[in-house]
């Protein structure tokens, strides 16, 4: 085997870890934000530091590998967006007609912190959150484990379900790991037609619809 095959391959290995270890390290710069700046102590505040952190961990990581191989189109894929975000309002149909969600602790705990905020200083924190939660979360899990992914599985639909696999477990519960899974195929649709742009797109819309449901 050549050496660049044997360097692609460690470049890959290195991507599949960055998806494991940047939220480890973003948790933990985020940590430390709170505690050197008056933010406060709220989950709130401290997610969106979390969320900026993770964003600036993966952006810099993301551009240090180059770019993906996935080939990507100019135009925006309109349709395919569209029909991201009524996946996203059926999923969220069937999950509030289904006792299924009520039933997971760590679900219900964690919307029913989002549905307890107010003031304009929580809502302009849940803009920052849902923007740099996009933004992080497409260059993780459609930027970087799909460019690491590409050195182990040739088809576009082992990339697809291999990050949607992680970003599913990044969720860290049941509920939004069964909504995540689906919503991760579409964001690679949306990505390897589109680009990032489109995924992000639809990541930050459906963060957005979300905070108003």
């Amino acid at each position: 085997m050549s050496t660049s095959f044997w360097e692609s391959k460690r470049r890959c290995i290195a991507d599949l870890l960055a998806v494991f270890f940047l939220p480890l390290v973003a948790n933990l710069a985020a940590s430390l934000l709170l505690k050197l700046l008056p933010l406060g102590e709220t989950a709130l505040r401290f997610n969106a530091a979390y969320q900026g952190c993770l964003f600036l961990a993966a952006f810099a990581w993301y551009r240090q590998g180059g770019k993906s191989g996935v080939r990507e189109e100019r135009s925006f894929p309109w349709r395919d967006f569209a029909g991201t975000l009524c996946l996203y309002l059926l999923l969220m149909l069937l999950l509030d007609r289904s006792s299924f969600a009520m039933s997971d602790r760590l679900y219900r705990s964690s919307a029913g912190a989002l549905r307890n905020l107010g003031g304009q200083a929580a809502r302009a924190t849940l803009v920052v959150y849902a923007l740099c939660g996009a933004v992080a979360e497409e260059l993780l899990f459609r930027g970087i484990s799909e460019r690491g992914l590409a050195a182990f599985f040739g088809r576009p639909w082992q990339l697809a379900c291999g990050s949607a696999f992680l970003f599913a477990l990044y969720h860290g519960n049941l509920t939004q790991g069964l909504l995540a899974f689906p919503l991760g195929l579409a964001f690679s649709r949306l990505k390897a037609r589109g680009g990032l742009r489109a995924s992000v797109a639809a990541h930050l819309s459906i963060n957005l619809l979300a905070l108003r449901l």
